[in-house]
């Protein structure tokens, strides 16, 4: 959400994993409310090949949640999320880079040239490099 949909890594259509925090009290309540949509969950990913789909979702319990809102959607705080991106700076680091262009009062100092050369590379107005280009970013 922080990015706006602008990256997703790790996204395959047949191996779909999706991680939900949820606070520890509310796990069996999640846990029921995506049985009754035949969803399965785990509190670790589960290889590909053990799920009769491609969709699984990962339940991460916590003693308690922070939570900010992007877009009217709950969502981990910003900075616990460039925290834990920057844990996995090898699978991130281009989605670092985004974040560090979207927002003005951060100071990553991350760069990344095959997204940079990417959003340079969409002709003038093309919906996809519009907010890049309008901006200067």
């Amino acid at each position: 959400m922080w990015i706006q949909g602008g990256y997703q890594v790790g996204r395959n259509p047949d191996d779909y994993p999706l991680f939900l925090a949820v606070r520890e009290q509310d796990v069996d309540a999640w846990e029921a409310f995506l049985e009754s949509f035949e969803l399965p969950t785990a509190f670790e990913r589960q290889p590909r090949n053990e799920l009769d789909g491609p969709l699984q979702i990962v339940l991460e319990p916590h003693p308690s949640l922070d939570i900010e809102h992007v877009e009217g959607y709950p969502v981990i705080p910003r900075a616990e999320t460039i925290e834990y991106m920057r844990e996995s700076y090898a699978q991130f680091q281009s989605a670092l880079a985004i974040l560090d262009r979207m927002y003005e009062d951060l100071d990553l100092n991350v760069s990344y040239r095959e997204t940079e050369q990417a959003y340079r590379d969409i002709p003038p107005g093309h919906p996809l490099g519009s907010e890049f280009q309008s901006t200067g970013r």
